[in-house]
Parts: structure tokens; C-alpha cells; sequence
């Protein structure tokens, strides 16, 4: 849910959201803020540490995990303020003042997000379809990342505004939300459609070497984690740029629509790792060595405990020798 559905405001005559809808998505709120926190997380220590990938492309995969990041630890908590409001009927539990903020900033994050991922897909298209072109340096994606960072901050901000200000701006909301999700969309569709074109194209005119194929190799399994995360966001985000496209819906329906859009905070960096061997093959590795390392101590501590209970048991037959020694 998003904390722009004020649960101060209920349509004229408008019943209110069904209790068990809204603890289920108190609960499911709960889960983004963990779940989201750790996988988004996960993947941005994958992309860190991963000695395979160029610093350039680690900034532009920071730029879309990062938001995500922050906007399940910053923002899921106003959210769930909100939901125990509305469970509670209690109007002041959080202000206006802090609902406008917190959506402002999850508006901005969300964006960035979604633009980040068209980005990528944009950079990685060119890079596949014009190899010819000049490998993109740490100092252009900076310089994107700043755009991104800039729009969405501003974008996220006059968004909130207009649909504080009143609703004659409805039209200029959905505009400006269409730009935002559904135009981000769009393009990373076509760019990866194209991609994923070329990339076949190539693997049937190459096969002479080695290096060429491996390389193609390579390229597909990034190409493949990234449109992992692409689907994802296709699957829980149509259903809620739709709705907002709908014009003014029951707070239910909101409800309903923000649980489900929410839900690929949690989905998409565990795609995104999962879908990527390499990633998926160290985190594999790393949990194994944790497991051992936690194991160690106690098979450790196991054996210890044993020898000296060993010890204990050989003690009584010495002092019984001494004590028929002195009888004698």
C-alpha cells in the first residue's frame, strides 16, 4: 500500500477496508521490510564483491538495487504506521506532514528503480548490438546515475505534490505516472527484445572461436539475471500502473494493488541472484562455509567434552589401585 492512501480520507459513504485485508497487508508489509532489506542487500554484495564485473556496470546495478534497499527500510515502516491507523480507526497515529514526505520519497525511490533498470538494458542492448561503441567508463555512469537520481527526486516530489495539491491535477498525475512506470517499461522491453535478437543472431554466425563463444556465453547469463528482474517487475507492476491509471479507486483497491506491487521488492534481487550461476554458485559457497563454521565449534566443543569425561571415568580406577595398594 502507499502511503499516499491517507488513512484519515474515506470516499462519502465508502465502506471501510476489511480487517483481515488489512492485517494481511500489515503482515506482508512486515515481511518486504526483512525479506526486501536482506535480498536487496545480498545482491548489492554480489555485484560488490564480483570480481567479473566491470565498475562501470556495478554503478548502474547499484542504482537499482540501492533505492530498493532504501525504500524497503525507509518507507515500509510509514506504510505500516498507516495499515494499523486504518485497523485501529485511530485518524492521528502518523500526520500528513509525515505520509507526505514518506510518499515523496517512496515515489522518488520506486522511479529511480524503474529507470535504473531501463538504463541498464539500454546500456547493455547498445553494448551488444554496436560492439564497435566505446565501453561505457565509471565517469559516464556516474554522470547517469546523477541523472537518475535527479529526475526521480524531483519527479517523485512534484508527483506527491499534485495529488496533494487537488484533483483537478488528476490529469497531470497520470501523465506524469505514465512517463514514470509504464514509458521505463517500454524501453527496456524493446531493448532487451533486441538484445536477446542479437545475441542469437551472433551465437550462428560465431562458432569458430573459443573466446567469441565464451564471451556470448557470458553475456547471456547477465542478460538473463537482469531480464529476470525485468519480468518480475512486468508481473506485479502492470496490475498497479493499471489501476493507477484508473483515475480515483476504493481504499481496498489500493490496498490490494500496492500489496501486489510491493511484493517484487522481495522477488526481484532473489531473481536476480538466482538467475545469474555466478552469484548463485558463491552465495551457495559463502552459506556453506558459514554452516561449517558454525558446526566447528560445537563438534569441537563435543570433543572436548568427551575427553574429559574419559578423563573423569580413568580417575576412580587409579584412586581405587592406590587405596588396595595402602591395604596391602
Amino acid at each position: 500500500m502507499n502511503t499516499t492512501d491517507n488513512n484519515t480520507l474515506y470516499e462519502p459513504g465508502e465502506a471501510p477496508v476489511p480487517a483481515a485485508l488489512l492485517w494481511f497487508a500489515l503482515v506482508h508489509c512486515y515481511c518486504v521490510i526483512v525479506i526486501g532489506t536482506l535480498g536487496n542487500a545480498l545482491a548489492l554484495w554480489c555485484v560488490g564483491t564480483c570480481g567479473k564485473t566491470r565498475r562501470p556496470v556495478k554503478v548502474l546495478l547499484f542504482s537499482v538495487f540501492l533505492p530498493a534497499l532504501m525504500l524497503c527500510l525507509v518507507t515500509r515502516p510509514g506504510v505500516g504506521e498507516t495499515l494499523i491507523g486504518l485497523l485501529t480507526r485511530n485518524p492521528h497515529r502518523i500526520s500528513r506532514m509525515v505520509v507526505d514526505i514518506n510518499s515523496a520519497v517512496y515515489a522518488s525511490l520506486a522511479t529511480a528503480e524503474l529507470v535504473s533498470i531501463a538504463v541498464v538494458a539500454v546500456v547493455r542492448a547498445v553494448s551488444v548490438l554496436s560492439p564497435q561503441v566505446r565501453i561505457l567508463e565509471i565517469r559516464g555512469a556516474s554522470l547517469l546515475v546523477t541523472v537518475i537520481c535527479l529526475y526521480s527526486g524531483v519527479s517523485g516530489a512534484g508527483l506527491v505534490a499534485l495529488m496533494v495539491m487537488s484533483d483537478a491535477h488528476m490529469v497531470l498525475v497520470t501523465i506524469l505516472f505514465f512517463v514514470n512506470t509504464t514509458l521505463p517499461a517500454v524501453i527496456t522491453a524493446v531493448a532487451y527484445i533486441l538484445m536477446i535478437v542479437a545475441i542469437h543472431r551472433n551465437k550462428r554466425r560465431l562458432a569458430a572461436s573459443q573466446q567469441q563463444a565464451k564471451s556470448v556465453s557470458s553475456m547471456d547469463q547477465a542478460t538473463r539475471a537482469m531480464l529476470a528482474v525485468f519480468l518480475s517487475n512486468l508481473v506485479f507492476g502492470v496490475p498497479h500502473t493499471i489501476f493507477h491509471l484508473m483515475g480515483k479507486q476504493p481504499l481496498y483497491m489500493s490496498v490490494i494493488f500496492h500489496v501486489l506491487f510491493s511484493t517484487h521488492f522481495m522477488v526481484d534481487p532473489l531473481v536476480f541472484v538466482w538467475f545469474n550461476n555466478n552469484y548463485r554458485t558463491r552465495v551457495h559457497s559463502y552459506m556453506q562455509k558459514v554452516t561449517h563454521s558454525l558446526s566447528s565449534p560445537t563438534a569441537s566443543s563435543t570433543v572436548q567434552y568427551s575427553s574429559a569425561s574419559q578423563n573423569d571415568n580413568n580417575h576412580p580406577h587409579s584412586s581405587t589401585n592406590r587405596q588396595a595398594d595402602t591395604n596391602v
